[in-house]
């Protein structure tokens, strides 16, 4: 397990990277109506092409009026006048979560978006004073920047259903319950 030196030199690695490769962050402020196609693509590459169109799909409209009315607070990494990364977060009671986060799935894994990125908004978190929420995924990369695991939950009331539409949700339950939360647990996801 990382000691809090590991994590604070993780951190510290991933926010060198913008100067070595020559990337600004850039605040909302910075952020003109020109960007919102190009945020728009850089969700789209990670989080719908490389991941699954299951999620959702947040379109230019969108983005530009969540971006308007404050709903979300956008952030990207800038080189060369274009944004290679973005992330739009919002908080809630203290507790800040991600929804919207890309960048160019095109460019080299080497040059370390992903963690430029990621640096950056735990930074966020922690100037602001929030609890940060990063959801599922890149379990081990996570822990490695001081990230804790807890489980995600989802409720479905289904008691009003017939039987014949209520079953699958009992078997869902039993299978997640006996084999898929002792599975992570075991896994350390």
């Amino acid at each position: 397990m990382d000691t809090r030196s590991e994590i604070r030199r993780h951190a510290q690695d991933n926010y060198e990277l913008l100067a070595k490769h020559g990337y600004e962050f850039v605040s909302e402020a910075n952020l003109t109506e020109e960007d919102i196609p190009r945020i728009a693509e850089l969700y789209k590459l990670l989080y719908l092409e490389k991941y699954s169109y299951n999620n959702p799909q947040f379109s230019e409209h969108f983005i530009a009026t969540a971006k308007a009315s404050g709903a979300l607070i956008l952030y990207g990494l800038r080189k060369e006048g274009r944004i290679d990364a973005v992330m739009g977060y919002f908080c809630r009671n203290g507790v800040m979560t991600t929804p919207l986060f890309g960048y160019d799935t095109a460019l080299p894994q080497s040059i370390g978006l992903y963690r430029m990125l990621s640096a950056c908004l735990i930074g966020q978190a922690r100037e602001n004073g929030h609890l940060l929420h990063e959801s599922a995924g890149a379990a081990q990369f996570k822990r490695n920047r001081g990230a804790v695991s807890d489980f995600e939950y989802s409720a479905v009331y289904e008691r009003h259903l017939p039987w014949g539409r209520r079953w699958c949700w009992l078997l869902l339950e039993r299978l997640l319950n006996r084999v898929g939360v002792p599975l992570m647990r075991r896994m350390k996801l």
